[in-house]
């Protein structure tokens, strides 16, 4: 049964819809009637992200970020996690004030924190 929907959800990805993508990455992120997988996830998850998918952007810099998938690495992380916060995801905002808060990948800055923190209030 879940066998049928990858197929299904995989050949519309292969069309060039990103939202299976995201729904291909959800089932192995999370391991819905497949054994979890996070770097099959992160694959598709990027698919949908370079699509410009917000949600998938965050999870493929959070994925890099708690070293999911692949190694940790604050570098490939932080750009997925701009991304998405430029499109005003509420977790990908509050993420990018850890990070300058605790210097994860960026130069430690409590004053840029403080307003990735602020903006995440606004959201």
């Amino acid at each position: 049964e879940m066998d049928g929907a990858i197929v299904m959800l995989q050949e519309a990805m292969d069309q060039g819809h990103i939202r299976a993508a995201a729904f291909v990455g959800c089932i192995y992120y999370w391991g819905q009637g497949v054994a979890i997988d996070h770097p099959r996830a992160m694959a598709t998850y990027k698919v949908s992200a370079e699509g410009g998918d917000a949600v998938c952007q965050w999870m493929v810099g959070s994925m890099y970020y708690d070293g999911e998938g692949a190694d940790v690495d604050y570098a490939q992380a932080l750009p997925w996690i701009e991304k998405a916060a430029a499109q005003d995801h509420l977790n990908a905002v509050g993420q990018l004030g850890v990070m300058y808060y605790q210097g994860e990948g960026v130069t430690p800055s409590w004053r840029r924190a403080r307003e990735y923190f602020e903006r995440g209030i606004e959201l």
